[in-house]
């Protein structure tokens, strides 16, 4: 037998707090993908977060814009002097829709080395992989998602500077419709070119940042491969190794995209890689391997990690 309850001793009582289970309707996997979609969307933008978060898309954004607003104010400048002095700045100006991409590269990169790390890192920081996992989304549906809108985050970072080109240009001309009939025919390798750049540059920094919830790390590294590459290619193009180089060519990211954006756009490579001697479609194939590989490994790191 059991002592009797003293006085004073502890004592618990179940009450019925009328809980009950979710009985709203389900939206399902499909409304988790594009809601997780538009969410890193918006992260890339530092939107729906402090100010701290905000300050480097909105600088580097600015940044890749200036060059193109400032050209068309130099534009309606000279349109007020006559027609002929728009179209010698037009010939002269470094900032034409096949140059553009080359331009803004700097700031593209240094995007992606700020803002990837910010999708994947932080989820793996505040250990959260769990909750998305234990819904509707599977593995393989958050790291498409996550890599998906940062890829449409890039694709409006360098897109609208040339939509700003493109509508000042047309818009300055003395003849509208003559001079979106000129410029219509380069809006398909403008959108191409784009969608190269940010699949490829995106894929594989997203694919570094699924590897490291250290945002320093994952920023070092993206830095890394896309700057190193390049230099070594360069340093192999002063030496004049025409097979050497021509495999360093297709190793950099951004060598690649310069290649693809001279074939695009129907202009030389930088004199700087005089030597390449490749045929038009590897530039393509390389880039068509970056994207496919970095999101396969993206896949692979998701479909092992232990949330």
């Amino acid at each position: 037998m059991t002592a009797p309850a003293s006085v004073g001793t502890p004592s618990g009582s179940i009450y019925d707090l009328g809980y009950r289970g979710y009985e709203g309707p389900r939206l399902g996997r499909a409304h988790a993908i594009r809601s997780l979609f538009s969410h890193s969307l918006r992260s890339a933008y530092g939107i729906g977060r402090g100010a701290r978060a905000k300050i480097a898309p909105l600088v580097l954004g600015a940044m890749a814009v200036v060059p193109a607003v400032a050209f068309v104010g130099v534009l309606a400048m000279a349109a007020r002097l006559g027609e002929g002095t728009g179209e010698l700045i037009e010939q002269g100006s470094p900032f034409g829709y096949e140059t553009y991409f080359g331009t803004m590269g700097t700031f593209v990169v240094l995007f992606c080395a700020a803002q990837a790390p910010e999708l994947f890192g932080r989820d793996q920081r505040h250990g959260v992989l769990s909750l998305y996992f234990a819904r509707a989304l599977r593995r393989s549906d958050y790291a498409l998602a996550r890599i998906a809108g940062f890829v449409a985050a890039l694709l409006v970072l360098q897109l609208f500077p040339q939509a700003v080109l493109f509508f000042g240009r047309v818009l300055l001309a003395p003849d509208v419709a003559g001079a979106i009939s000129d410029d219509l025919p380069v809006v398909p390798p403008i959108v191409l070119q784009g969608l190269l750049s940010s699949l490829l540059l995106g894929g594989l920094s997203m694919a570094i940042s699924a590897f490291t919830p250290r945002r320093a790390y994952a920023t070092a590294g993206i830095i890394a491969l896309f700057v190193i590459p390049n230099i070594v290619a360069s340093v192999v193009a002063g030496i004049g190794s025409t097979d050497i180089g021509n495999v360093l060519f297709l190793a950099s990211p951004t060598s690649v995209l310069d290649g693809t954006n001279a074939v695009l756009f129907n202009t030389d490579l930088a004199s700087e890689f005089f030597f390449i001697d490749l045929p038009d479609w590897s530039y393509f194939a390389a880039a068509t391997a970056g994207i496919v590989g970095s999101i396969a490994i993206t896949l692979r790191r998701f479909a092992g990690i232990t949330a």
